[in-house]
């Protein structure tokens, strides 16, 4: 195995840029919502875009807006070889954190920088990637641009709409082309690998009192969205025999995925979305959007909860004179990154932090599209408290900049170690 000498011998960086941008992104946020919000298509985070595509260009990068969205930004290397990508996503959920995402981005900006002050040229091409909504979004998609780049995004999707503007549109606006999503941006083998620096969004690392970790795996995410049809009938007046209570039959649902997912092994689900028709107090709800979830590393379990889910769901609806439609269903697989990435990874991770710890992800990432295509791999710093999705997300300093530090060390250790 290579040695990787000037790889762990990469000095640390201060980190002091890398803050400051952290702190510039977080003023771009969606008026009136709590946390730091920058969903798509949301003003705020197109915005958030454009100042990221002028620091790219201030480090020296050659920025691009591919056909799905993704703002890139290349650094030539010395040689014709595939490109290095790193990077990760900008945008958040409704009352996101400051670090979800946005630390991949921003710490492969400044690995970039990092490398300009030290005078390094890798061989390969260096590329810093900003996904285009990463986060489930109210098109009932998630990883839209790493989708794209992978091959994995179904075109029957652009049709779908969000207060009248289409997904095609929605794309357009953030400087894509839909019209070359055909197949993947990216064929296999067209880039060298992919690595993403991510906050854990668990409690693992800090409970073990850790500051790095190398990702084996990734979970696999069925997602489904799914519509209940009843009747709206006067909440006084109709007789509970001869109620057809879609919120009833939501509610059903709701505590069957619970049940089925503390039964199954190493899964978890969720029902997080819910849109109630006419949401009145005095009339029996008629309609329900709702959103469902089941999440594990295992495709088998993944694949049999989903259909228990189904079947139940069918019976209980039926049962209730309640008709169910699925509007939307999205899947992305389980994902083991290679053993010899990981343990590169993870070898670089011990170089900054000798008990760095090897762990899966129990959250979805872009990184499991472009496993697809490339050689994938992530390095987790800690979230304090486990806290993820949510206004109290918090990473300490030390560990962004250690995150930083291994990021831009395991760069240098793939560049030597590919062809």
């Amino acid at each position: 195995m290579p040695d990787y000498g000037a790889a762990l011998s990469l000095p640390i960086p201060t980190g002091e840029r890398l803050l400051a941008d952290l702190e510039q992104l977080a003023t771009f946020v969606e008026p009136d919502t709590p946390g730091w919000t920058r969903r798509f298509p949301s003003p705020a985070y197109l915005a958030g875009r454009v100042w990221l595509q002028a620091a790219m260009q201030h480090a020296g990068l050659t920025p691009r807006i591919d056909a799905a969205g993704n703002l890139l930004g290349t650094r030539r290397g010395t040689a014709d070889l595939p490109p290095i990508l790193i990077g990760s996503h900008t945008d958040t959920v409704l009352g996101g954190g400051r670090y979800d995402g946005t630390l991949g981005v921003l710490a492969a900006l400044e690995v970039v920088r990092c490398f300009n002050d030290a005078g390094i040229t890798l061989r390969h091409p260096l590329i810093v990637a900003d996904f285009l909504a990463e986060e489930a979004n109210a098109y009932g998609i998630s990883c839209v641009g790493s989708r794209g780049l992978a091959g994995t995004f179904q075109s029957a999707w652009l049709a779908r709409t969000l207060d009248g503007v289409t997904l095609e549109r929605a794309i357009q606006a953030a400087g894509g082309d839909p019209a070359g999503l055909i197949g993947p941006l990216y064929a296999p083998g067209a880039l060298a690998a992919c690595l993403e620096l991510h906050i854990e969004q668990g409690p693992v690392l800090a409970q073990a009192g850790r500051s790095l970790a190398a990702v084996s795996g990734i979970v696999g995410i069925q997602r489904g969205t799914l519509r209940l049809r009843g009747q709206p009938d006067h909440a006084g007046t109709t007789p509970m025999a001869m109620r057809h209570d879609a919120l009833a039959a939501a509610a059903v649902l709701i505590t069957t995925l619970e049940q089925l997912c503390h039964a199954g092994p190493q899964t978890v689900g969720t029902i997080g979305r819910l849109e109630v028709q006419p949401n009145q107090s005095n009339v029996v709800p008629g309609e329900v959007l709702l959103t469902a979830e089941i999440r594990s590393l295992n495709p088998a379990v993944l694949a049999q909860v989903w259909q228990q889910f189904w079947a139940r769901a069918t019976a209980a609806t039926a049962q209730r004179g309640v008709t169910l439609e699925l509007v939307a269903l999205t899947s992305s697989p389980p994902v083991t990154s290679p053993a010899w990435l990981v343990e590169l990874v993870h070898r670089v991770c011990c170089s900054l932090d000798e008990g760095a710890l090897v762990l899966p992800s129990g959250a979805g990432h872009d990184s499991s599209q472009l496993a697809q295509i490339a050689p994938t791999a992530m390095i987790f710093v800690p979230s304090a408290g486990g806290r993820s999705h949510c206004p109290d997300e918090d990473t300490a300093p030390h560990h962004l900049r250690l995150g930083g530090a291994a990021l831009a060390r395991a760069v240098l250790a793939l560049d030597e170690a590919l062809a």
